[in-house]
């Protein structure tokens, strides 16, 4: 399916995604720095993070970022 293109075409194509994952995981490491973790401990959410594409960051914005009412 994608054995026409040449790595810059796939570059041109992909780099929304690729934006957007590394915007997610730098939004992350900063919201831990800042505000801090509700379960688990920083080293461990960080490791989740930048290991797991887009699942780590998202899974941090649902269970593991400390709330302002906590």
């Amino acid at each position: 399916m994608l054995e026409g293109f040449t790595a810059f075409e796939l570059l041109k194509l992909f780099a929304p995604l690729i934006i957007f994952e590394l915007t997610l995981k730098v939004f992350c490491i900063v919201k831990i720095i800042k505000d801090g973790v509700r379960n688990l401990s920083i080293p461990i959410w960080l490791i989740i993070i930048v290991l797991l594409s887009t699942f780590g960051p998202v899974s941090f914005l649902l269970c593991g970022r400390r709330r302002k009412y906590d």
